[in-house]
Parts: C-alpha cells; structure tokens; sequence
C-alpha cells in the first residue's frame, strides 16, 4: 500500500519526462532555412534577404504552393510528366499567354522537366512581369536579390518590389518596407526611377478591372462559357489566379465537370498541377466527382498521378474510395502507386473494401507488376505490421529480416531486372535505402500487429500506443484505492 502511494506522482513524472523530451526533440530540429524551402535558391542567404524572402511567402499563399508544392513520387512518371509540361509550356509562351510565360520560368528555375537554366528563366520571368504578372515580379526581385543568372543588385530587387506594392500587393509592401532599412538615400532614389521606368514600360492596368477579369476567368470557368474564358485568356488574364478557396481557373473547371473549359486552359499553358487549399490537384478533383473524361485528358497531359491533399489521399484512393471503378482503371493504366497509403494507413484496396467496392478491388489486385521498391515497401509494411518495421527501425539485423523474407517468397533473378515478379538481392538491397525515407509514420503506428513478428517489438510497440490508456487505468485505480483507504479509516 505504501508503493500505491507514490505511483501517482511516478507516472506523473514519467508522463512529463515523455512529453519533454518529446518537445526537446521537436525544438532541436533546425528550422528549414530559406534557401532549403525554395527549390530554385541553392544557396544561403544573409539574415537581411532571409527576412525579406520570409515575408513574401508569408503573404503570398500561391508562391508557398508552388514553392513547397505536395507530396509525390519522384520517379520517371514525375520527370516525364514535367518535361510535358515544359514542352505545354512554352507552345503557349510561344501563342503570347502571359501565365505560360511565367510557369516555364519556374520550370527553368527549378530544373523541373527540363535543364536548369537560370539565365532562361530570368528571361521568361522579365517577359511576363511585363504583361504586369506579379508572382513573376517577385521571382525577378529574389533573382536580383540573391545573385541568380544575374549580378546583386538591391536597386533591380527593390525596384520590382516597387512596382508590384504599387498594385497592391501585400507580399511586396512588407518586402519593400523589409529592405529599405539597409539601404542609402542614393539607392532609393536610383528605386524611384528604375521603378518607373519598370512602370511605364508595362501595360497601363486598371487594378480594379483586372481583379474583376480574373474573377470573370474563375465563374466562366466554372459555367462552361468557353467563349468567354478564350476571350480573357487573350486578354492576358492570369489563369493561374486563385479564388477564396485556393483553385485556379482549371480546378474550378475541374470541379464542374467543364471538359472543353479544360482543354482551353490547358492549351493556354496553365499549371495542371496547382494545388488549393486542401491540397488536391486538378486531377484529384476530376477523380473525386467522377470524371473519366477529364480524368484521360489531363493524363494524357500528363498531370501527376501520385500527389497527395491535406489528408495524404492520392487520386487513386479517393477514386476507389468513391466508386469511380473507370477512373480507377484509368490510374492503375497510368502507373498510380497502387500501395500508397493515406495518414490513417488505408490503401486504395483497403479503401475500396470498406465501401464494398468489389469491382474496384479486383481491379487493383490485378495492378500493375510489382516492381522492386514496392516489394519492399509491401513486405515491410504488410508482412509484420509493426514488429517489422520496428525490427527495421531499432535492431541491426532489421534489414536482413526483411531480405531475408523477400528471398524466400520472391526467386533470384541474377540479371537484377524486375520480370515477372523477380529480383535480384543486391537490386532489393540498393532499392532499400530509400524505401524507409518514404514510408510514413502514421502507417507504421497505425497497421494492426502480425502474427509472426518478434515479440518483444511487438509488445514495444503496442505499449508505445496504449501507455496513455494505461496510465490513465493505473490512476484511476489508485485514486479509487485511496478513497476507500480514506473511507476506512473514517469509519
């Protein structure tokens, strides 16, 4: 009894040294850098640009999406579908659409789809900050900024600056007021009128109308006026703009079901793949309502198959999840990661049983052959649940464990190539190093434990889920103990 006495204040004290070193872990994380959050900018910068480059993705939602983008699979799928789209690109920078002009720059900048080449994309960027594209003002002033295809230079960086606070910007306001601090009464006069040379050299816009026009754009887009949308895209309205809920004029078609509306935009050289609030892309919109249609469209265009939303659902899952048993056919054709799997752990199988979508769940066993990296990824995941993967996270010989099953079910191919469901061990091997910087946590914690796993990982990891519980168990029952001791005593 006297032990009980104590316990209360021996799992408080455990619970806290948890929960602190929990914290303590999170805070010794470095915070990502600027230079590590925008694609294009491989180098560090000074605390001065650092600050100023904070504050235009902090008030400038569309710049985060595209610079941090969604998670996906970056294999050959991503680098053909890029190159796609930088070919899309500049057919329609070619015909004279402004926003074209502005996402092959990106492309250039990032090296996405096609060889970086940072004098190119300032070029395509200069191009389209002169029809008066803001985004592409901002990218021109972190160029000049920083030192990318061309010299420093404060003066150019502020300049653009300048001109897109004049249209009301708000990124560029606070960028602006960011670096004024650091520079000479001489320098801001040579802003001033470099700044207007910038202005007057752009067409004369009326603010007012053009956010009208990009809101016209978005409704048009959504009713199907095709007329209408080619008239504003010639116009140069900027197709990438986003409404209250972060969709672009194609996601807004999208979600509509607009196919001709679709097929318009992309012509005009938008980014198929822009994501909004919640994540989803085009096609995820397009896989969600069910649209085979759209669905081929924007695969032929090769649009990303494997992105995740907010939730970690691919357009495959929601397809399954759905019922969409064409669109789903239609993925599964187009190479979707079949074992890809939500923050709950849920694949699109798994997804498709829950609903009693049999259909669909035939489909998806009968997938595409399994490839080297999903064997393991399978195997590690589906063969032990969570005792594998703590035997492959937190003992040496994890990864033999692992091997060691796949040579068991799988035949040596020497060749290493993977045909009818073989491969070498060394293949595997090289495959493996990668495989567990993908996998996510969620599943790992989430699956239900195998049978055959070892035991004390097993146990590991369950009281890592249930110690809540059971801690919250263990004080009632002391709490109860004490009462009835107290009780006594009265009595």
């Amino acid at each position: 009894m006297t032990a009980l006495r104590f316990a209360p204040i021996i799992f408080l004290f455990v619970w806290l040294f948890n929960v602190s070193a929990t914290a303590m872990e999170a805070f010794a994380q470095p915070r990502p850098a600027v230079h590590t959050s925008v694609p294009y900018l491989d180098r560090a910068v000074s605390p001065a640009v650092a600050a100023v480059m904070r504050a235009v993705r902090k008030h400038e939602p569309r710049m985060v999406q595209e610079d941090l983008g969604q998670e996906v699979v970056y294999d050959d799928r991503y680098s053909r579908a890029t190159a796609q789209a930088v070919a899309r690109y500049q057919r329609a920078a070619d015909d004279g659409f402004v926003m074209a002009h502005y996402n092959l720059a990106r492309s250039l900048a990032d090296g996405r789809g096609v060889p970086r080449d940072l004098v190119r994309a300032l070029e395509s960027f200069r191009l389209a900050a002169s029809k008066g594209n803001i985004p592409a003002m901002l990218r021109l002033a972190e160029f000049h900024l920083v030192g990318l295809g061309t010299p420093r230079s404060r003066v150019e960086a502020q300049a653009y600056y300048f001109v897109a606070a004049s249209m009301q910007n708000l990124a560029a306001a606070r960028a602006q007021s960011l670096l004024v601090p650091h520079m000479s009464n001489l320098e801001l006069e040579q802003v001033r009128k470099r700044a207007r040379i910038l202005r007057d050299a752009m067409p004369k816009i009326d603010l007012v109308l053009q956010r009208v026009q990009e809101t016209e754009l978005l409704t048009a887009a959504a009713e199907g006026d095709l007329e209408k949308v080619d008239t504003l895209l010639k116009l140069g309205v900027d197709a990438n703009a986003i409404n209250k809920l972060g969709r672009t004029s194609i996601i807004t078609a999208v979600w509509r079901g607009q196919i001709e509306i679709v097929r318009s935009l992309l012509d005009a050289g938008v980014d198929i793949d822009a994501v909004d609030k919640e994540g989803r892309t085009a096609l995820t919109w397009a896989s969600i309502n069910g649209y085979p249609e759209i669905v081929d469209v924007l695969l032929a265009e090769s649009a990303l198959v494997d992105v995740r939303d907010n939730k970690g659902l691919t357009p495959l899952i929601r397809a399954a999840w759905n019922g969409h048993e064409e669109i789903v056919q239609s993925l599964v054709n187009a190479g979707a990661d079949v074992y890809a799997a939500d923050e709950n752990g849920m694949t699109a199988l798994e997804r498709a049983e829950s609903a009693s979508e049999i259909q669909i769940a035939a489909v998806l066993r009968a997938g595409p052959k399994i490839t080297a990296r999903e064997t393991v990824v399978l195997l590690a995941d589906d063969d032990g649940k969570v005792g594998a993967m703590a035997l492959l996270n937190r003992k040496r010989d994890g990864k033999e464990v692992i091997l060691n099953k796949i040579n068991q079910m799988l035949q040596v191919d020497p060749t290493g190539k993977i045909e009818t469901g073989t491969a070498s061990k060394e293949f595997l091997e090289q495959e493996f190093g990668t495989v567990l910087e993908t996998l996510p946590p969620r599943v790992i914690r989430k699956r239900r434990v195998a049978q055959d796993s070892d035991i004390v990982s097993v146990i590991y990891a369950l009281l890592l889920r249930a110690w809540p519980f059971i801690l919250i168990i263990l004080v009632v029952v002391v709490v109860i103990m004490l009462i009835v001791r107290i009780r006594r005593r009265r009595s």
